[in-house]
């Protein structure tokens, strides 16, 4: 009975330990309890190519087809019963959009109209001038995102380790958000909301400059390809010293060029007539 209970008691305060253990959101240990997100950047590294510049009345526009595309949303759903057919992606994602996500969609463009494009409010912010919960505005973000209505991205600051976190490095700060209207949403509009088309020799002119850039970066070298799409500053250090050792090992696979081929001779064309032994 003894040994029953001390295996008990070990039992018990390993379950303590296993408790009192910091873990991420995943379940997996998270030794420097740091609260960032794995997709954050560093603030005022990547600001200035990310907002948006939106022209005179753009912003209400954007808000006015948010609006439209709400009043909609069921007449959609209608149509589809109506034909006894699924929603198609487009006409599922029209119809995610929500009363809640329209009233932070509002706030959003009101602080890209006022402040230039550069937008990047706290939730504490969007809670009060929407007057929604903050499960409310998560749920909108997200909805808004998923329509293609935002763009989001997270972003962290430096920090200096406090007592609890002394592995802790960085911590979370506001996101920055950018608007738009993607194209495959407008034409549940009506006419008056919808984009002028673009004519034909311009979406021509368009595909042919998309299919050219796109043959161009086929001929990237490695460290190219390595300096253009890799962020991370440790990787692309590891990444560029791989790539300049299959540069260098690709260059030696290619011979010298037959110099006598290019030997020019009046008696034959070709090898014939330019070496007695051709």
């Amino acid at each position: 009975m003894g040994a029953v209970t001390l295996a008990r008691a070990s039992f018990m305060s390993l379950d303590r330990i296993e408790r009192t253990r910091p873990r991420s959101r995943s379940g997996a240990p998270n030794p420097t309890r740091a609260h960032v997100h794995p997709n954050s950047r560093r603030a005022g590294t990547f600001e200035d190519d990310f907002f948006y510049t939106y022209a005179k009345g753009e912003t209400d526009r954007l808000y006015k087809k948010a609006v439209e595309l709400l009043k909609r949303k069921n007449a959609i759903r209608r149509l589809a019963r109506s034909e006894g057919r699924q929603l198609s992606e487009d006409e599922r994602l029209a119809t995610l959009i929500t009363p809640a996500a329209v009233r932070v969609f509002e706030q959003l463009t009101h602080l890209a109209r006022t402040c230039a494009g550069k937008v990047f409010p706290t939730w504490e912010w969007i809670e009060t001038h929407t007057g929604l919960s903050r499960a409310s505005v998560g749920r909108g973000l997200s909805i808004l995102a998923k329509m293609g209505l935002l763009d989001k991205q997270r972003r962290c600051v430096p920090i200096d380790p406090p007592a609890d976190r002394p592995k802790a490095r960085n911590a979370q700060t506001s996101n920055v958000y950018r608007m738009s209207f993607p194209n495959r949403l407008a034409r549940f509009l009506p006419r008056r909301l919808r984009p002028v088309p673009l004519p034909d020799d311009v979406v021509q002119r368009e595909t042919d400059r998309i299919e050219e850039i796109e043959a161009m970066r086929l001929w990237r070298t490695p460290r190219q390809v390595v300096a253009e799409e890799i962020e991370d500053a440790g990787l692309r250090r590891v990444l560029d010293s791989l790539a300049i050792a299959i540069e260098k090992q690709e260059s030696q696979k290619n011979g010298q060029p037959l110099l006598d081929s290019y030997v020019l001779s009046t008696d034959g064309v070709g090898l014939d007539g330019q070496r007695f032994n051709a």
